[in-house]
């Protein structure tokens, strides 16, 4: 019989990553139920002509998540403090695992963020206040954190690329983890798909460890002209982005990841993209025009 498991997020980068292994077929059979706030997007209609069956609802509202919930036998969560803020963040995963629980879900995989309950920035704490309501929940639980994804590289500096430079506020020679958010995809299946190995697991996810020479380097190679890494000053930073986007950098620089942040990928089994099969495999990225 297959395994019914709801997706957060199932039109975004990480639940789609999600949908994408359980319909691949190599983690074992899946019946998938996508959660979206517009079943009439044209994201969500191709996930249903995907054989994904489609259910409109916000998290924050307790009895519509209920209804999702009913006979599932897994969820996958995932929020986000962008559009809201932090506290609707904690509000949207606090949501969802309480309305999992009352609806008899046993097994609950949530992605969260690296070192979510060490660093102190507010974007972190709001997952961290999640991840402690999946535990105290009593869920077959299994805890992803990824670190920063590659993906920024496409969404915030396609423009700056072009004109050859990548700005990042930090030191050239300072490592930054890495992650393929698509391999959070991967590891949430392969989570599901063994329960023995992944129950109660929290899992740092990264698959690349790079300074921002070292990634500057790598994008001169895939974009065929230099791309050279510009260190921002930080208060300069901090008035264009704000304090959170600011203190993220100032934490990555003066603590981040650990030496090997790879290390539970390894052991794991995980094997996650690292930055050059990124850079290979996307598309968009490798469309960045050149600047005249």
């Amino acid at each position: 019989m297959a395994t019914k498991i709801l997706v957060a997020g199932s039109t975004g980068t990480q639940g789609g990553s999600v949908v994408d292994q359980l319909l691949s077929g190599a983690y074992g059979e899946y019946d998938v139920y996508g959660l979206t706030r517009d079943v009439d997007s044209d994201a969500a209609r191709a996930l249903e002509t995907r054989g994904v069956t489609m259910l409109e609802g916000d998290l924050t509202d307790a009895e519509r998540m209920r209804e999702c919930c009913e006979g599932m036998d897994a969820v996958f969560c995932v929020t986000t403090f962008f559009e809201a803020g932090t506290d609707v963040e904690t509000e949207q995963g606090v949501t969802l695992a309480e309305a999992a629980k009352q609806a008899g879900v046993e097994r609950f995989v949530l992605s969260s963020v690296g070192r979510a309950d060490e660093a102190p920035l507010a974007h972190f704490a709001s997952k961290a206040r999640v991840e402690d309501r999946v535990k105290e929940l009593g869920f077959d639980y299994t805890i992803i954190r990824p670190v920063f994804f590659m993906q920024n590289l496409t969404q915030f500096y396609g423009e700056e690329l072009a004109r050859g430079t990548l700005s990042i506020p930090m030191a050239s020679d300072t490592p930054l983890a890495l992650v393929d958010a698509t391999d959070i995809g991967k590891t949430a299946a392969m989570a599901l798909a063994n329960p023995e190995r992944f129950v109660g697991e929290t899992i740092e996810l990264a698959g690349d460890n790079r300074t921002p020479a070292e990634i500057a380097a790598a994008l001169s190679t895939v974009l065929g002209h230099e791309i050279t890494h510009v260190r921002p000053d930080i208060d300069d930073y901090r008035q264009m982005a704000g304090d959170e986007m600011a203190d993220m950098y100032v934490w990555f620089e003066e603590v981040g990841y650990g030496a090997n942040p790879v290390a539970d990928a390894e052991t794991y089994g995980i094997e996650p993209n690292d930055l050059e099969a990124f850079l290979a495999f996307n598309e968009e990225f490798r469309s960045t025009p050149t600047s005249a």
